[in-house]
Formats: C-alpha cells, structure tokens, sequence
C-alpha cells in the first residue's frame, strides 16, 4: 500500500501563495516549499509537474484575490474611479502580489502591459461606464482611461515599491484632478 498523501495539491498551492504574499515571487523555490511543508520535494513532484506548475497555480490564486479588489472597485461609484482606486488598494494592502501579477516581464522578456486597458477585464464595463456618465464617445472613453490606467499603475507601483506616502484622501483627489482635466481635453 502506498504512503497516504500528507498534502494536497490545494494545500500546497496555498503555502506557496502565502509564501509569495510575504516574501515575494521569488521566495518560491521547490526547496523553499518543501521546507515551509516540512518534507522532502518529492510531494511537490508528485502533485505539480515542476515549480513552474506551481507558480501558475499561484498567480491563479493571486488573480482571484485581485479579482475581489475589482469587483469591489465595479460597485464603487463611479466604477472606473473605483476600480482605479481599488488598483491601488490592492498594490498597498498586497505588495508582493502585486508585483507578481503587474510588475513583472512576460514570458518572452517583454516589460508588463497589464494597467492599459486591452489586458484588463473589467476594461469594457469601465469604459462603458464613462461613455454613458459623461456622454462621451467610445474613442475619447478609450483615451482617457489609457491615460488614468497608466497614472493610478504608477501609483499602484509607488505603493507596491513601499515609496508612497499619500493618504486615500489624496489618490482619490489626484485621481479626480485628472480625470477632470482629460475630460476638458487639457494636457496633464
């Protein structure tokens, strides 16, 4: 008979996630999981195909708490303030996550496109949203949300590098500020 199964694959997807959550990608290593676990790799083996398996396990799990983040930002009003301010929300309160699934290159080495609007999901409701708030037609909605998705990635990032110092207060008005002034067509 077999050895029974100490870990599952669920269990172990969510050490290693939490793993990443506190120390970053980069902590995760089979050794590292194995350690945090308290065997020997051959169970990671067993369950994932390699670590890679595993990192994809994991990002799928950070997707699905980013994804709370958003829906969250969708029931703000309006929706593409919070979703923006929920962006930040999450780079503050999740760092480590944050830099796995927005900071880093893709596969092929090319630096992260997720913050313009293609690669996000909510992404049409957004927009959606500022057509039919500000009776504007789909192109400038497409402008404008490209400009405040690269301006709330940017302070995402500060948040996520542990470099900003603003209050919630102030993301909200600079998100505000410069909306208002892409909406008048002024240059920021």
């Amino acid at each position: 008979m077999p050895p029974k199964v100490k870990y599952t694959k669920d269990a172990m997807t969510e050490v290693a996630y939490q793993m990443v959550r506190e120390k970053g990608e980069e902590s995760l290593s089979a050794r590292n999981l194995a350690a945090e676990l308290g065997t020997s790799t051959a169970p990671i083996f067993t369950a994932f195909a390699n670590i890679d398996e595993v990192r994809g396990a994991v990002v799928e799990r950070a997707k699905s708490c980013y994804r709370r983040y958003a829906e969250a930002g969708m029931a703000m009003d309006p929706p593409f303030k919070g979703c923006g301010l929920q962006y930040i929300r999450f780079a503050k309160e999740e760092p480590m996550l944050f830099r796995m699934l927005f900071m880093r290159a893709d596969e092929e080495g090319r630096s992260p496109s997720h913050y313009l609007p293609e690669g996000y999901e909510q992404e049409a409701e957004v927009r959606g949203a500022v057509t039919a708030m500000y009776k504007t037609d789909n192109e400038r909605a497409k402008r404008i949300y490209n400009h405040l998705s690269v301006y709330a990635h940017g302070l995402a990032t500060l948040y996520a590098q542990g470099q900003c110092a603003f209050t919630d207060e102030d993301v909200s008005r600079m998100l505000s500020e410069v909306f208002l002034a892409l909406m008048k067509g002024e240059t920021v």
